[in-house]
């Protein structure tokens, strides 16, 4: 077997851990483009020596630290990884954040035998943890950086702790994978304001799930809100400008006068 790719990179926060079935998740999402990972498991191990030998040994699994690098991860999506906030569109870690149990998972590209596969893998129980990070000034050469990710993976309290699986086709990995996490379609909703301050502002979510509506809350009075290029201040009420059913991303610029 040959690893030849490596794509994919989604997470999805535990919604239930029940005692009698596999964990359930919220609407997951995809996180970023894969460039790397590692997995070092941790195992308890024990063993019962009798007659001048080893009689008994048994090995378990305990925990495993995973370590990824992707292209890049959003600061909103950070702030929910790590348990953070992210308010003005500015990431924000206290020392009493705690991340969530979160599921993890992407797909390897292989060839075995000549033939192409793709295996996804899938963590269902993991908990982040802001990673080290080191940064480079401008050089003679252009060094591309990533977003590395630290996670403790764990067994839940029901069923697998770690699923892989082989499929033919690329898009049927992606399938699985999505099955898993309940990875679903988020549309990305960009604001900027222009004229803001005191009594000026504007509250929005950084990316919708598909089909859901987008709210905006507007404190103030813009002259202006452009919507993909289209002013749609008039469709502003009771400070709120709503996109309803969302089905593309969004970048909206919302204008205040002096």
């Amino acid at each position: 077997m040959a690893s030849i790719g490596l794509k994919y990179l989604a997470w999805a926060k535990m919604a239930t851990e029940p005692v009698d079935a596999v964990p359930t998740f919220a609407p997951g999402k995809v996180i970023g483009k894969a460039v790397s990972t590692s997995l070092t498991v941790t195992r308890a191990e024990g063993e019962l020596s009798a007659d001048d030998m080893v009689a008994e040994y048994a090995s378990e699994f305990s925990s495993a630290s995973f370590t990824a690098e992707a292209d890049n991860i959003s600061l909103a999506d950070q702030a929910e990884m790590y348990g953070a906030k992210y308010v003005d569109d500015e990431f924000q870690a206290s020392a009493e954040d705690t991340a969530p149990y979160a599921g993890i998972g992407g797909y390897q590209v292989l060839m075995i035998h000549g033939v192409r596969k793709y295996r996804s893998w899938v963590f269902p129980k993991s908990r982040a943890s802001i990673p080290d990070w080191t940064g480079t000034t401008k050089g003679n050469s252009i060094t591309f950086g990533t977003q590395p990710i630290t996670a403790r993976i764990m067994a839940p309290t029901y069923g697998p702790w770690y699923y892989a699986k082989e499929f033919t086709t690329e898009a049927a990995a992606k399938a699985h994978v999505d099955t898993l996490l309940n990875i679903a379609t988020w549309r990305q909703v960009n604001v900027q304001v222009q004229g803001g301050g005191a009594g000026k502002s504007v509250a929005y979510e950084g990316a919708v799930q598909d089909g859901e509506n987008a709210v905006l809350t507007i404190e103030g009075t813009p002259t202006a809100l452009y919507d993909n290029g289209v002013d749609q201040v008039s469709a502003i009420s009771g400070g709120k400008y709503t996109i309803s059913a969302i089905s593309e991303d969004h970048n909206i610029a919302v204008i205040f006068g002096a």
